[in-house]
């Protein structure tokens, strides 16, 4: 008899306090997994602008080398400024030159009144200073649309040919 009733007490199951903590247990689990996979989504994303705003800022500096390259003489109004004209040597043997005029205007940069720089960068805050025989730019680019990415400092010296 004490053998039928072994048999009829054991159960083959779980019961309730066990699932629940189990369920618990696995919750916790799900919890700790997804904010470890959003917080590597939104670092990801920022790395990625921050990639993209380094790789325009180097890419509107070589631009604007590129086009200042044999500059010859820079006209501008005061010492710091946001506007200017360059004479630009085209041809070296007969002396030929160029004028092209740089403005910043609402944030972009606009060579001979056409924009120049990135619609997705914010140039606010970007001067122009000129020196005894160089033009200092100091380039502050931004993301327009990613106010949370750190915007970025160039400062570039650009030798004028005499």
């Amino acid at each position: 008899m004490k053998l039928r009733m072994e048999l009829i007490r054991r159960e083959d199951g779980i019961t309730l306090v066990e699932l629940l903590a189990a369920l618990a247990l696995s919750g916790l689990l799900v919890i700790l997994v997804s904010t470890v996979l959003t917080t590597s989504l939104f670092a990801f994303g920022r790395v990625n602008h921050e990639t993209e705003l380094r790789n325009e800022a180097i890419t509107l500096s070589s631009a604007l080398q590129a086009k200042l390259r044999n500059a010859a003489a820079i006209s501008s109004s005061g010492s710091s400024f946001t506007q200017f004209q360059a004479e630009v040597v085209t041809d070296a043997l007969s002396e030929a030159t160029q004028t092209i005029r740089f403005q910043l205007n609402g944030g972009q940069l606009l060579l001979d009144g056409v924009r120049f720089s990135d619609e997705t960068l914010d140039l606010t805050g970007t001067t122009f200073t000129k020196g005894p025989n160089d033009l200092l730019l100091n380039l502050k680019v931004a993301l327009k649309n990613e106010p949370k990415v750190e915007p970025i400092y160039l400062f570039v010296s650009i030798k004028l040919i005499s």
